[in-house]
């Protein structure tokens, strides 16, 4: 079975589990397919949502860096993204370690870089 996440009540008990969307169409027997789902992810992009895999959005409402989990995510190194945005490795590292705020002017340069909207990095 894939790997599942337990999302626990007030109480500590279990009150969802989250699994993968494969996984899931499993379980249930869902006679959705690829169309729906194609279907689905043309409307987000419609809407302008941006969609994550679920590790990636699950680690950045964990807390995790934005900046870290999506660059990591994306297969860059944090040199690959200072060469990449013009910008020192160390700046990335501040960024990623909380030592430097993301701003609106910094976000806007290293969104390109890493694929995503200047307002998902921006502090």
């Amino acid at each position: 079975m894939a790997k599942v996440q337990i999302i626990r009540d007030a109480r500590g008990g279990p009150a969802f589990a989250v699994v993968p969307w494969p996984e899931y169409r499993r379980l249930v027997g869902s006679g959705a397919d690829d169309a729906e789902d194609a279907a689905i992810l043309e409307r987000a992009r419609a809407e302008n949502d941006e969609w994550f895999p679920a590790e990636v959005a699950n680690r950045i409402a964990e807390g995790e860096n934005v900046l870290r989990v999506i660059r990591e995510w994306r297969g860059l190194t944090q040199a690959e993204l200072a060469k990449k945005t013009g910008r020192a490795t160390q700046y990335i590292s501040q960024l990623e370690t909380g030592k430097r705020a993301i701003g609106r002017k910094t976000a806007k340069v290293l969104a390109p870089a890493l694929k995503v909207s200047a307002d998902v990095l921006s502090d």
